[in-house]
């Protein structure tokens, strides 16, 4: 019985090398061909890729899909080619991330960017031979792949509690600063205005004190001559 993972394959984005190619052991030439032929048309579509950018091709010759992924940086577009239509995608998008982290670990983007035409084939087919063997089976991996967009989800949402958390921090914090700098002012205000009313009340006295002296000079001035 034939295998459900017939195809896998890096490229470069950049300049559309294919770098690497796994074929299954029973695939012919003619299948061979169709997934070839189709991942060119989609490295033709990825001049202008984005990491994670994605695209899904029927291979009529073969009966066929092609799925392909660009890599966390955009420089190379992994390909699988499935057998079997029915196939989970997110469970082909699945082994195509594993494929980009596993080949990125193993090459480095030093040797992804230097390779030439085919010469990753022989260092990268145990890789890529032990993933299409993995991922055959589509309904243990589904499972796996299920739990994995799970817990990726789980990790979103509690990645938003804590924006939202350090969010409503920081806004605690400004209301804090914005009450200790209330404070702060009225402190002040309170302090300018003793001394100003200190201020006020000695200016009183002063213009007291003189009305006083010129009142009291003025009657001097008005009693003295009668004293004498």
């Amino acid at each position: 019985m034939a295998e459900t993972i017939a195809f896998l394959g890096v490229a470069r984005i950049q300049d559309q090398v294919l770098l690497a190619t796994c074929y299954e052991k029973s695939v012919l030439n003619e299948e061979k061909k169709s997934y070839e032929t189709a991942l060119a048309a989609v490295l033709d579509r990825a001049k202008s890729a984005y990491p994670g950018w994605r695209d899904r091709v029927m291979c009529p010759e073969s009966e066929g899909v092609l799925y392909t992924f660009a890599d966390s940086q955009a420089l190379c577009l992994l390909a699988v080619g499935i057998r079997d239509a029915q196939y989970p995608e997110r469970v082909a998008v699945q082994l195509l991330r594993d494929v980009a982290d596993k080949v990125k670990n193993s090459q480095g983007d030093e040797a992804l960017l230097e390779a030439k035409s085919g010469s990753l084939s022989k260092p990268l087919r145990k890789l890529l031979t032990d993933l299409m063997r993995t991922y055959n089976d589509a309904g243990s991996q589904d499972k796996t792949t299920e739990v994995r967009e799970k817990v990726d989800q789980l990790k979103g949402i509690m990645q938003d509690n804590v924006k939202k958390i350090l969010e409503t921090h920081v806004t605690l914090e400004s209301l804090e600063n914005s009450s200790s700098s209330m404070s702060s002012q009225a402190n002040k205000f309170l302090k300018q205005s003793v001394d100003l009313r200190r201020q006020i009340q000695f200016r009183n006295l002063k213009i007291k004190a003189l009305v006083g002296t010129c009142v009291a000079a003025v009657i001097l001035y008005i009693v003295v001559p009668f004293i004498n």
